[in-house]
């Protein structure tokens, strides 16, 4: 659903940049502002609602029909940032779920399936949007929650939420029903560990002061912020926001199709990154991501660069007029294959279940932050500076992930959630004992 918003804007933006659309008059700042109200929102409800009863879903079918309806733009304003809260719930909500009840090997798989359905989103936008009116593509919005609603009331609850709340029946009729396991007496006995693990991380409050001050924390704080900086700050959601007037930039490159084409691609890279998401495993995935990210936002740039700043002949821009299609094209792959979504399985296995809602929605809401503020001041930047300084700032990003990836984020391709956490621990537990080392050489040094 959110990533109709997204794929929607792109078209919307357009309209309103040329006044398509006989809406919001002298309002010529919109196209800035609506990209960046369909991903800010309050996602911290998730926080309090939490991860059980499958999903809460808020009225988008009513929301969406505001949109379609009204003339006001202050109106689409809150209509946009509440369809944002709902969907952050669901984004919070949905990884976590699928890390929770997957089994280790089909983990990363399925979360990189989210992608694919995301995708899907965005290229029925890309190709029916362009080709209908504004009120139509609404319309076909506004069925989209009824469906939702109705497959969501089928879900089985995840076993870690009964865990959590200690109903260890409720957790193994569910087990059951999920893992297809016939019998009770093995259930029990995998049951039996993994309440282990949730009863050691629920002696522990989960609160935000937690979370945020407990030192066996830190570390995979760090982790997630520099992961989420980096699936933001490259730039994915404002190119994808402004993408028929990056492409309008190229002379012989058209808007509409060339959208189309992007999404076909991004749904083609999603589906290529659920195979290969538990064979190579997530740091190497991010890592050729990354650096291949960093190259085309490059090339791209240095295409802007040519043609605003160093002004060549157009013959050459003619003989390069495909560069930008292409560049974003290939980055549109290799961000579907590794930052684009694997920061979003990382963080649901990272955090034990005791923070791992707060810490989710507050990565999420981290998100949005760096989103909005991407977003927002994507065509300021290019206004001011030029077309390239905005890739070249986002490939500058990209670069620096990189190296980030090989010095700090640990692979977790083939773990269970437990040893995932064993992991953790074992690291704290280090670092505690260093420190300990330490504080007892300085009292003899002193005494």
């Amino acid at each position: 659903m959110h990533r109709n918003s997204y794929g929607l804007c792109s078209k919307v933006a357009k309209q309103i940049y040329n006044s398509q659309t006989g809406r919001y008059h002298g309002l010529w700042h919109w196209r800035r502002w609506v990209p960046c109200l369909v991903v800010t929102s309050a996602r911290s409800l998730a926080s309090v609602l939490g991860e059980g009863e499958r999903f809460f879903v808020l009225p988008c079918r009513e929301l969406q029909t505001m949109i379609l309806f009204t003339k006001i733009a202050e109106i689409m304003y809150v209509a946009r940032v509440l369809m944002g809260i709902s969907n952050g719930i669901t984004a919070v909500v949905t990884m976590i779920y699928l890390t929770e009840i997957a089994d280790k090997e089909i983990r990363g798989a399925l979360g990189m399936l989210v992608q694919v359905m995301i995708n899907l989103g965005a290229l029925a936008m890309y190709g029916i949007g362009p080709f209908v009116s504004y009120n139509v593509v609404n319309s076909i919005l506004t069925t989209i929650p009824v469906l939702y609603l109705l497959v969501c009331l089928w879900i089985p609850e995840s076993p870690y939420y009964h865990l959590k709340n200690d109903r260890f029946a409720a957790a193994k009729k569910e087990y059951m029903v999920i893992k297809g396991c016939k019998d009770g007496k093995t259930a029990e006995e995998e049951l039996r560990i993994i309440r282990a693990h949730v009863r050691e991380s629920m002696e522990n409050k989960s609160t935000m002061k937690e979370l945020f001050f407990k030192d066996k924390y830190r570390r995979t704080v760090y982790i997630i912020i520099g992961l989420k900086v980096l699936q933001y700050m490259t730039g994915s959601l404002a190119i994808q926001s402004y993408l028929e007037i990056i492409f309008r930039q190229s002379s012989s490159v058209s808007g509409p199709y060339a959208s189309i084409v992007y999404g076909f691609v991004q749904m083609g890279a999603g589906v290529g990154a659920t195979f290969l998401a538990d064979y190579f495993g997530r740091r190497i995935l991010m890592i050729v991501s990354c650096l291949g990210v960093a190259v085309s936002l490059s090339v791209v740039g240095l295409y802007f660069y040519l043609q605003d700043t160093a002004r060549v002949d157009a013959g050459t821009l003619a003989a390069l007029s495909s560069v930008p299609l292409i560049g974003v094209l290939a980055f549109n792959i290799l961000y579907a294959f590794g930052i684009g979504n694997i920061p979003y399985i990382m963080q649901a296995e990272l955090f034990p279940i005791n923070v791992k809602t707060v810490a989710s929605s507050s990565a999420t809401m981290l998100a949005c932050v760096l989103n909005f503020a991407v977003t927002k001041s994507y065509q300021g930047i290019k206004d001011l500076f030029g077309h390239y300084t905005v890739f070249w700032a986002f490939a500058s990003v990209a670069y620096l992930g990189v190296v980030f990836i090989y010095m700090f984020v640990p692979e977790t391709k083939g773990k269970t959630l437990e040893e995932i956490q064993d992991i953790m621990q074992e690291r704290h537990i280090e670092m505690e004992m260093l420190n300990r080392y330490v504080g007892d050489v300085k009292d003899e040094t002193r005494s």
